[in-house]
């Protein structure tokens, strides 16, 4: 496709913007608002012209006229610095990037931002990850993202915080069912209902609201379904509030991941292997309370419990090797394919009961490696009692199969006091929270064949597993802390605002097999994380803030129990068990094994923000620039397609500009935003790529400092168009543009980027009164082909199928999605 220079993107946008810019001036009034926005998770809220960081907001409204399939998606299109990367190819398997920082629901990277529901944490304990198949758009009241490493959302808020307030009889009244259906054999329905009464001086309410997701979806072999619900129950008096709210979350994810750069040209919907199937069952209450002592005191509490219980299934190639020695088989490790190929040899030419014993296997071929200046072989052959089931070997295939339970708990308690503080008025928090997460996760590895045609291990498992790739781990992380938050206005327009949050937060590992205990582990980690603020308001629709942050967060187990120390560790208990430290392995499968527990230190990011909003007329602006250095920021190092380990980067850097502007112009209402984020490494240092270009013998490549951290754009631009053709008909164009980005195990910044891309969408809705409304929508408007993601693997030939066992570039990526349409309606009644 034809690629539109990002120089030239900027001009025309920047055209758009002046134009549009002197349209609204045109028409300018003066106005007068207050908008007040969430500071706490809770949903504390303060006059946003003396909060000192940027914050942005949508209501239910907004989520409902932009018709997304997911609440990430929606933030993708209307939030600044906010990106969404296909890794899964499964629309609601997306990682969220916000400044360069993650929140994603696959294990195994840094998460960086804290996420709220209704006050309640739910990152889930054992790798921080977010759930956002859980999330129910359509029963959300209003979402606030901000930005900066604010301590006052605890531990992840490293680049920014999201929250979201749900919805209940108070802010829903009345009955709307609405149903949808389109390309990739997508159908999508939810039906909502809520009131409220009052009985004397109480108000009672109630809310309710189901919806449901299913696809055949547009890549090979990949259905997936979500169901969910949420109600609640409210009461409230003129003094004081409560409510209580369950929901349930029941979905089959099928995300077969990223695919072969050859395989792609060939075929954009095919996979690599599979299935990668995530099977998720939620069940959470909430109960939140606040009293008013007086107009100038009162107090707020929450508490949650939330359990998820998570099962998976991945069908990938095997590292094994099955060979005939003396006439019967054996399950090997260390005899690949490629290395054998540099001797001239294939695996009927050593396999085929040639030798006696692996021992004289490994000798033969060491002879032919030391003669060709090869690497020597390491050959290990599995023993009967280091396999288990009954079936037969295979070396076709593998299947990760895995489960766990992961059950967090929690309150907060803050009492809040408006007053005169040494001699100037503002407004006091003073607060403690309790967070409980418990995780159980097994583990088992399964010898498995593969159908070649479609590639997937489907009912293929010979019923064979290999014992020392099986994890049974129980983890348990807890986290108390102490916070407060004083903003006072020291003249009618400067207001500022100081701000500590102290956490203390265990971590405790322990190996439920018996045979692991090189996993277990007992950690600490505490920190007081302080913050400073100003706002002046220097025109009475214009405003200036400025602030500094501390966040951080500790480790999770899942990066406790995996991680670069792993490797002395393990080798120490192999050999007190008396086995041969050479079989140690030097990996970590994700998500579906550990390794073992030496310890990470915790991350501290440190965050300068400076920045102006206001309004002029219809017209709504904000721009700022951040800088945030995380120190000891967690890497993941890739091994392989699939595994790799984690480990402390001495320091990262993440420094940006954004900007946002809304207005209106006649019956045209419009947003444009611009986004710069550049990610870099601040350290030197090595990193294991073993299937980089430039990786040395050790499979490490060396990353110096200012190298971009991949995956990461570094240029952002949306454009958001809603146009009222008629009163009842509008029709609204959205556009979004990002820069191109370096694969995952190209720390180096060494190979090809992934190329940028500019997608476009199409919106229409016509409306019948208040009651009856037909929307449609068309996704990436001109079919173009493009990718959000990738990563380097295995050579994509190792596995030995049709079509596949020729290619033999490294690379994966993941596809965008091609044009697709969807049609619907809502009833409201």
């Amino acid at each position: 496709m034809m690629k539109l220079p990002l120089r030239n993107l900027a001009f025309i946008a920047a055209c758009v913007v002046l134009y549009l810019l002197w349209s609204t001036l045109a028409f300018a009034q003066e106005t007068e608002e207050i908008i007040v926005v969430g500071i706490l998770p809770n949903g504390t809220a303060l006059d946003r012209r003396k909060i000192p960081f940027p914050v942005q907001s949508a209501t239910a409204e907004d989520i409902q006229s932009a018709n997304g399939q997911s609440i990430a998606d929606f933030l993708k299109r209307g939030f600044s610095s906010v990106s969404l990367n296909d890794a899964q190819n499964n629309p609601l398997q997306p990682d969220l990037q916000y400044r360069g920082f993650i929140a994603s629901p696959l294990l195994g990277l840094a998460q960086g931002l804290a996420v709220f529901q209704n006050g309640a944490r739910i990152n889930e304990p054992l790798g921080d990850a977010v759930n956002w198949d859980l999330l129910p758009q359509s029963a959300i009241q209003s979402v606030t993202l901000s930005g900066g490493a604010n301590p006052l959302f605890g531990l992840n808020s490293l680049g920014g915080s999201l929250v979201m307030q749900m919805k209940d009889g108070f802010s829903f009244e009345g009955s709307k069912f609405e149903a949808a259906a389109g390309s990739f054999g997508r159908t999508t329905s939810s039906f909502q209902s809520g009131g409220n009464t009052a009985r004397g001086d109480h108000s009672f309410a109630f809310y309710g609201n189901i919806e449901y997701f299913d696809e055949e979806g547009w890549r090979d072999y990949s259905a997936s379904d979500a169901l969910n619900f949420f109600g609640s129950l409210g009461w409230k008096t003129d003094s004081t509030s409560a409510n209580l709210s369950y929901q349930h979350g029941d979905s089959y994810l099928t995300g077969n991941g990223a695919s072969p750069v050859e395989l792609l040209a060939l075929d954009r919907a095919a996979i690599f292997t599979g299935p990668d199937i995530t099977d998720n069952e939620l069940n959470m209450f909430t109960a939140d309370f606040h009293h008013e002592f007086s107009p100038s005191t009162s107090i707020t509490a929450n508490a949650y419990f939330r359990e998820n219980k998570t099962q998976s299934l991945n069908g990938d190639g095997s590292e094994f090797s099955v060979c005939s020695l003396n006439g019967l088989p054996a399950l090997l490790e260390g005899l690949e394919d490629d290395d054998l190929e540099e001797l001239g040899f294939d695996d009927d030419d050593v396999c085929d009961s040639q030798f006696n014993s692996v021992a004289d296997l490994e000798s033969f071929l060491n002879v032919a490696a030391a003669a060709a200046n090869e690497e020597l072989f390491d050959l290990n052959e599995f023993e009967s009692d280091e396999l288990s089931g009954d079936g037969f070997l295979s070396d076709e295939a593998i299947n990760n199969l895995s489960n766990r339970n992961q059950e967090s708990n929690g309150f907060d308690v803050q009492w809040t006091s408006l007053g005169n503080f040494f001699g100037y008025s503002g407004q006091l928090i003073l607060g403690g929270s309790y967070f409980n997460g418990e995780s159980t996760f097994n583990s088992v590895l399964e010898l498995s064949e593969i159908d070649p045609t479609t590639r997937l291990t489907t009912g293929l498992g010979t019923g064979v597993f290999v014992r020392e790739e099986a994890t049974s781990i129980n983890t348990e992380t807890e986290t108390t802390s102490f916070y407060l938050t004083s903003t006072v206005d020291l003249a009618d327009d400067l207001a500022l605002t100081i701000s500590a949050r102290g956490n203390r937060t265990d971590v405790v590992l322990r190996d439920l097999s018996g045979r692991r205990p090189e996993l277990n582990g007992n950690h600490r980690f505490t920190r007081l994380n302080p913050s400073i603020g100003l706002t002046w308001q220097f025109l009475d629709d214009h405003n200036l803030y400025g602030s500094y942050s501390e966040s951080s967060r500790a480790p999770t187990p899942i990066e406790l129990a995996c991680n670069e120390g792993v490797f002395d560790l393990a080798v120490k208990f192999a050999i007190e068990r008396g086995e041969d430290p050479e079989d140690v392995n030097f990996e970590c499968r994700l998500p579906n094994a550990f390794l073992a527990d030496p310890p990470l230190d915790d991350v501290v990011a440190e965050s300068f923000e400076f920045g102006s909003r206001g309004i002029i007329g219809h017209l709504e602006y904000s721009a700022g620039v951040y800088y945030t250095t995380n120190k000891d920021d967690i890497l993941f190092q890739t091994t392989g397609r699939s595994t790799g380990l984690f480990a402390n980067v001495d320091k990262t850097r993440r420094t940006g500009f954004e900007s946002q502007l809304n207005g209106q112009w006649d019956r045209l209402k419009w947003m444009t935003s611009y986004s710069y984020v550049r990610a870099t490494f601040e350290a030197e240092f090595s990193a294991l790529s073993p299937n980089h270009n430039f990786a040395n013998d050790e499979g490490e490549i060396s990353i110096s400092r200012g190298d971009r951290i991949p995956g990461i754009p570094q240029h952002q631009a949306k454009v958001l168009t809603d146009y009222q053709v008629t009163p009842e008909f509008s029709v609204g164009i959205d556009v979004v543009a990002n820069s191109n980005q370096y694969i995952r195990g190209d720390e180096s910044n060494q190979l090809d980027a992934i190329d940028g891309y500019l997608v476009a969408s199409l919106r229409a809705r016509y409306s019948i009164g208040e009651s009856f409304e037909a929307f449609m929508r068309i996704e990436n408007l001109f079919d173009n082909e493009f990718e959000t993601f990738g990563l380097l693997g295995e050579e994509p030939g190792e596995l030995e199928v049709p079509i596949i066992e020729n290619l033999r570039n490294p690379r994966f990526l993941g596809a965008a999605a091609p044009r697709s349409a969807f049609i619907g309606f809502r009833v409201k009644f």
